[in-house]
């Protein structure tokens, strides 16, 4: 069936309630412009001196068959805390839906489909299981690039790859410098590309030196990404480092050696980091070198979960300050004790 064949589908029979979305020109197109295949500007309506509050939300596994009830409360749940606390910008770290892929393409439209319905730009990560299950990057990216909403952009290597790493530069009512950088990263899925590679950070170097003669300084950066770092397991092990929040199971950093938290101290842009993977930790904490490195808090009701599901709450100061806090539906939010 054809993309736009399946688009309609979605539209009209599964969630025609979204139907209107489609009806009029959303303030989404002024907000959000494509300025190259890897950069994207997120331009918001308040002040500079206004926090920028991102919503994490994290390893919802959508699509398992026979879970549908958990993929609808999933759903439910993430669109509360979209009501409750009315974040600028959703963060999707990654494994959004299952490895099985039952539903091919109509389980990618419906989960675009949710989110562009929130009304809230979002920018998605791969995980290592979105890819599976024979749809791949490259489908995933056709479909969610007729988002309204969302955002997943690529840069391409020297040897012609294509990799699904991008920018998105945020600014505030008509500033023309960035108050944050947002760096988005896919860690990879198969045996020798579970991590994120020297291609893609001398990607990402370029572009932060780009940024620096451009505008005559640094501009704070926060990077998103799916599968942990080998430091968020150095940083939970080293006593001397306060942290907070939950950790249940050992870090699964795959194939990370330590190089890209050396590379994001080298440039000196990067001044957090959050990803998923990991559905037992959910913690976070300042590591040496003074990049604040945090997991996001499981979002998925179809998975394995120890706590109620919900989100990372992320405030981006202008004075470069970042506060995080595992949130939950319903009003319940929940700071759990320092380790």
């Amino acid at each position: 069936m054809k993309l736009r064949s399946l688009h309609n589908a979605i539209r009209f029979v599964v969630i025609p309630s979204l139907v209107m979305i489609y009806a009029s020109n959303t303030m989404a197109a002024s907000r959000i412009h494509r300025l190259a295949d890897d950069q994207y500007q997120l331009r918001l309506s308040k002040s500079r001196a206004d926090p920028i509050t991102i919503l994490q939300v994290t390893d919802q596994h959508m699509g398992k068959k026979g879970f549908w009830r958990q993929d609808l409360e999933t759903c439910r749940r993430t669109r509360r805390l979209v009501e409750q606390y009315h974040p600028d910008l959703i963060a999707i770290t990654g494994d959004l839906l299952t490895g099985e892929k039952y539903f091919d393409d109509l389980l990618i439209l419906y989960a675009m489909e949710f989110f562009d319905g929130l009304k809230t730009p979002w920018l998605y990560v791969y995980g290592n299981h979105d890819p599976e299950g024979g749809t791949g990057r490259d489908r995933i990216y056709e479909i969610f690039s007729t988002s309204e909403w969302g955002m997943l952009g690529f840069h391409t290597t020297p040897d012609g790859q294509r990799k699904y790493d991008y920018l998105i530069d945020v600014l505030t009512n008509n500033e023309q410098t960035p108050q944050w950088e947002l760096y988005n990263f896919d860690s990879g899925s198969e045996k020798g590309n579970k991590s994120i590679k020297q291609v893609q950070l001398d990607w990402s170097q370029k572009r932060s030196e780009e940024s620096k003669q451009k505008y005559k300084k640094t501009i704070p950066a926060v990077s998103f990404f799916h599968i942990p770092l080998k430091d968020y397991q150095d940083m939970w092990d080293d006593p001397a480092i306060e942290k907070f929040g939950e950790c249940e199971e050992k870090v699964c950093y795959e194939e990370d050696d330590g190089s890209v938290y050396q590379s994001f101290l080298n440039v000196g842009n990067v001044k957090a980091c959050f990803c998923g993977h990991d559905h037992y930790n959910n913690y976070w904490g300042i590591h040496h070198g003074g990049i604040l490195l945090a997991y996001g808090h499981i979002s998925g009701e179809a998975t394995n979960y120890n706590w109620p599901t919900g989100g990372k709450l992320i405030t981006l100061s202008s004075n470069a300050d970042i506060n995080v806090q595992n949130v939950m539906p319903d009003s319940v939010m929940m700071r759990l004790e320092r380790k």
